[in-house]
């Protein structure tokens, strides 16, 4: 039984890791941030595999992941650790930083980055942010908008210091 558990995890692994880090990495646009969030979620769901696999893992796992994130946020500190001999596969991480999206988007809260990140480049439902923070789907739409004006206003000041 613990290795078709095993075996069912490493695929789930093999089938959402890569995402799971691109995710991470569009709240944190650290590398070695997301590697660590991904992996401290997925580390904590393999603990609990025998009960977390048959109730929409990734689900599970992503909000494990986006947790971690915004508690670094609340608490001010984030890890520091390198997690370069870890054996969860590495994404590839060819990532344009000089977008001047991208760069607004660093300038948000970490929550209005994450319910960007999640909405638009993960292309969740309103519902299923929901069920990743924990709130009403309500409260998520209101954080999007509240986002996306943010944003707006970033990237409209980005553009008339490019023009300057």
């Amino acid at each position: 039984m613990k290795a078709e558990l095993e075996a069912d995890f490493e695929s789930f692994l093999a089938a959402t890791g890569d995402r799971l880090f691109r995710t991470a990495y569009a709240i944190t646009r650290d590398p070695e941030l997301a590697e660590h969030a991904a992996h401290a979620a997925l580390a904590a769901a393999y603990s609990r595999w025998k009960k977390v696999h048959d109730h929409r893992p990734e689900a599970y796992v992503r909000r494990m992941m986006v947790n971690e994130i915004l508690g670094w946020g609340r608490r001010r500190t984030a890890p520091v650790a390198s997690f370069d001999d870890m054996p969860m596969r590495r994404a590839d991480r060819a990532v344009v930083h000089t977008d001047a999206v991208w760069t607004a988007l660093l300038e948000l809260p970490v929550a209005q980055r994450a319910v960007i990140a999640l909405r638009f480049y993960e292309g969740l439902s309103t519902a299923e942010i929901a069920d990743t923070f924990a709130s009403r789907p309500e409260i998520v739409q209101a954080q999007t908008t509240a986002a996306l004006v943010d944003l707006r206003r970033l990237l409209t000041i980005a553009r008339q210091r490019a023009r300057t």
